[in-house]
């Protein structure tokens, strides 16, 4: 059913990637030698690169913005799917496997883009839009196994008619 607490973790998956779409998933600067400040900045629609604040390279994330439309299109038709638990599941999983290509996909731009890239030089913005990306897996997850006890709820032998 609609009014379930799986469609509200789907809304939750759809607001939190759009929201990743805008915030800075990466943010790191690094400090050369010479007095040069070289900041990167990359989220799901743009990677910037800023050497002493001045804008130096961008480029548009075509394949991050194609997967995260592929991420928000599945699980709206997850959510508006609700007769269907089974095929349901099934695009749960398929949802699953974009945003583990989108989480790959995010971070090998990250690693071509920036080339010294490492964790100790992240910025607190860039943790907490890691940690949603992760929380996003975690609430997909859930979904698929929120469905999969309805579905077993409503195929058991013991249920009250």
């Amino acid at each position: 059913m609609i009014q379930r607490i799986q469609s509200v973790f789907l809304v939750m998956i759809i607001l939190i990637v759009g929201t990743l779409c805008s915030i800075k998933l990466l943010h790191f600067v690094t400090v050369e030698t010479n007095v040069k400040t070289i900041e990167y900045v990359l989220n799901l629609f743009y990677f910037n690169k800023l050497e002493n604040g001045t804008l130096v390279e961008s480029h548009l994330q075509f394949g991050l913005i194609l997967i995260a439309s592929i991420v928000i299109g599945l699980s709206l038709f997850t959510l508006f799917s609700y007769k269907d638990r089974v095929k349901q599941m099934k695009f749960t999983l398929i949802n699953l496997v974009a945003l583990v290509a989108l989480i790959a996909a995010f971070f090998t731009k990250a690693y071509l883009y920036a080339p010294n890239f490492s964790g100790e030089k992240l910025m607190t913005s860039s943790i907490i839009g890691i940690a949603l990306i992760i929380f996003v897996l975690y609430l997909n997850i859930r979904v698929f196994y929120l469905i999969k006890k309805d579905d077993a709820l409503v195929k058991s032998a013991d249920r009250l008619r």
